[in-house]
């Protein structure tokens, strides 16, 4: 049984930018664009970004297995890139300075 409804393309792609919008949107109305939110995480301080963050990973980990046991999504049909550690590293570095000069 597979879903019923397939977006691909520019739909994929409207929903995508729709999605993160609107959990743009919902993160900054709980507070967590505060400068001092991030300056607290960079700090060990104020955990409540990891929270957040954590638990919508965690919810969207239980979507996708809820929906794979239901038989409406097919776990082989998502595409998992290779790990390039570096960059990674690297990207993770930039993106902690970026945070910190935001709450700075």
């Amino acid at each position: 049984m597979s879903w019923p409804l397939s977006l691909e393309g520019p739909p994929a792609l409207l929903a995508g930018l729709g999605l993160g919008v609107a959990f743009g949107f919902l993160l900054e109305r709980g507070g967590l664009g505060d400068p001092k939110k991030l300056l607290g995480l960079f700090y060990l301080e104020d955990f409540t970004m990891f929270k957040v963050m954590f638990a919508a990973i965690a919810t969207a980990a239980a979507g996708i297995g809820g929906l794979s046991a239901l038989g409406l999504m097919d776990l082989g049909a998502l595409a998992i890139q290779p790990t390039y550690l570096w960059p990674m590293i690297v990207g993770g570095l930039v993106l902690g300075a970026g945070f910190a000069l935001g709450g700075y």
